[in-house]
């Protein structure tokens, strides 16, 4: 039997049967009784790092209260693949990233629990608070003021989380309808134009590869904090002008593609 040892609790992780083939090795699912059980010991062992609980450690001189962060990121990535139908556990290494503002990988955690459960109300809600937070930043940073924001407070979810009710998710849902949302989304398909890293993700999958790349063109000697822009919304759409220090204006469509808001039509006005 191996194990996980932290702050000097010892969580241990059950060998599993195994099914060997000619080619490889298949790992049965872990039953679904066990696997609340490991979540749960997992959130309560990430849980003891809050704010209160450093604070009053620090003060006494111990670290007993600190996790190691990898290990417990490892485990539950372990624990998804032995228990795939389990959407707290994307939902909870997002928390697990936020808490290192690691920000894109979190935001890439709660899309993946959403693709298992669409109705988880909480999921939605630190998603939009992400986002948020990155448009305040992104605010800040092309002021050339201190960025003094605070970061979102997000929670773990256990096997005590059940399914959101679907009215209260789809109210959510419309919330990242909001100018905030898109201005984060704006700015940081701004910042991919400049070294095309993700650059495709800002875009709806079919859109041409050769309009992607006339648009790296057209902004290259661009700054954004020269770029005015106006957000408006349709019943489904965001409809953003930009209008640079030159007059030259460009529509953006974007439409929602699961939580996030996409490019489909670019046009220079």
């Amino acid at each position: 039997m191996s194990a996980l040892l932290v702050s000097g609790w010892q969580l241990s992780a059950p060998v599993h049967a195994q099914t060997a083939t000619s080619s490889d090795t298949v790992v049965e699912p872990m039953p679904r009784g066990q696997c609340l059980v490991e979540l749960d010991a997992t959130v309560s062992l990430s849980t003891n790092e809050t704010v209160r609980n450093l604070a009053a450690v620090t003060a006494a001189g111990s670290i007993a209260a600190t996790i190691d962060r990898p290990t417990i990121d490892a485990r539950l990535a372990e624990l998804e693949t032995l228990c795939p139908d389990m959407p707290q556990l994307a939902h909870n290494r997002g928390v697990l990233a936020a808490r290192t503002n690691r920000w894109p990988e979190a935001i890439a955690h709660f899309e993946r629990s959403l693709q298992m459960d669409n109705r988880a109300a909480d999921t939605y809600r630190h998603l939009q608070e992400i986002y948020e937070h990155e448009a305040a930043v992104a605010y800040a940073k092309a002021l050339d003021s201190p960025v003094n924001v605070p970061e979102p407070i997000l929670n773990w979810q256990d096997s005590g989380d059940l399914n959101a009710d679907a009215n209260k998710a789809g109210a959510l849902v419309d919330s990242l309808q909001s100018v905030s949302t898109v201005e984060y989304e704006l700015f940081a398909w701004w910042n991919a134009l400049r070294d095309e890293d993700g650059l495709k993700e800002h875009y709806v999958d079919d859109f041409p590869a050769a309009a992607i790349q006339r648009s790296r063109q057209f902004f290259a000697t661009g700054k954004w904090e020269n770029i005015q822009r106006e957000i408006a919304f349709t019943a489904s759409d965001a409809v953003v002008i930009l209008k640079d220090n030159r007059q030259n204006r460009t529509l953006l469509l974007l439409r929602m593609v699961g939580t996030r808001w996409k490019i489909y039509q670019e046009t220079r006005l």
